[in-house]
């Protein structure tokens, strides 16, 4: 069943903008690209694109034939699997899959979109590292030039001895930031880790 999905899939792909070529308009089964549709996770109104896409070579879609098909189809599609992989990629709802008529869908979709709400948090949590990272950096490089100025013996007292207080001061924040990164950084392992869990278990329960 999967390996006819596919087929279809690539044969609309390869046909161009149009849904359909010529010469599948006039070979259609509506009934079965109905049942393909909804099995590919497409939404009914796909049928319209059909009728545009068949327009130019005379044919006319069955539409009830094509949604008996597509209701055929739709079990393929809105399974918790399926749902899971939607919500986990922070995609929209399939709105074909009825919470009543596919509660499996559902379901799945609630498992996958709690993943998401994670990764989100474990992408934000990444961009707080590197900025802080950045931070960092930053001291370091400046730190490294009051040393310098610091050990001149060629400076006067009064400069090195400022050097040495800033010194200490951007060593302080130096030692401050790199706290707050290591807890980001275990703060992120934490959500990693439900992310696995909750993912494997999904899998698992299959």
């Amino acid at each position: 069943m999967k390996n006819r999905v596919s087929l279809w899939i690539a044969s609309a792909l390869l046909s161009g903008c149009a849904t359909m070529s010529p010469e599948e308009c006039l070979q259609a089964n509506w009934e079965e690209v109905g049942y393909h549709d909804a099995a590919a996770g497409y939404a009914v109104s796909r049928s319209a694109d059909h009728r545009e896409a068949c327009a130019e070579a005379g044919v006319q879609v069955d539409f009830e034939l094509y949604r008996h098909g597509y209701s055929l189809g739709l079990p393929y599609y809105c399974t918790r699997e399926t749902g899971f992989e939607t919500g986990d990629h922070g995609g929209d709802y399939a709105a074909q899959c009825a919470r009543d008529d596919f509660p499996e869908y559902a379901s799945g979709y609630s498992e996958g979109l709690e993943v998401f709400v994670l990764k989100n948090e474990r992408s934000e949590l990444e961009r707080r590292i590197d900025d802080k990272s950045a931070q960092a950096d930053a001291l370091l490089t400046q730190i490294s030039q009051l040393r310098v100025t610091q050990d001149n013996d060629q400076l006067q007292s009064d400069a090195r001895r400022e050097a040495g207080y800033q010194l200490t001061q951007l060593e302080s924040l130096y030692r401050m930031l790199y706290r707050e990164i290591d807890a980001l950084y275990e703060e992120r392992e934490l959500i990693v880790a439900k992310i696995d869990a909750l993912t494997a278990g999904f899998y698992r329960s299959l």
